[in-house]
């Protein structure tokens, strides 16, 4: 199954928030502002509060599929 379908199967909606983002990639809020700080949080996000779009996080996710096989 794609990645990006699961995701909308799941969250019904384009665009997910940070505690969403964190969820599904398996870190805390606080790990990941403080990745977002040093620029190495995996899914790019962006606005206030922080949004993120499906595409990346799946895309994300089929990534880490990818190395995992």
């Amino acid at each position: 199954m794609n990645a990006e379908f699961m995701l909308l199967a799941i969250y019904n909606k384009p665009v997910l928030s940070l505690e969403e983002v964190c969820q599904v990639v398996g870190v805390g809020t606080n790990t990941a502002y403080v990745q977002r700080s040093n620029g190495t949080f995996p899914v790019p996000m962006s606005g206030k509060p922080l949004r993120a779009d499906i595409r990346d996080v799946a895309k994300y996710l089929d990534k880490v599929r990818e190395t995992a096989a």
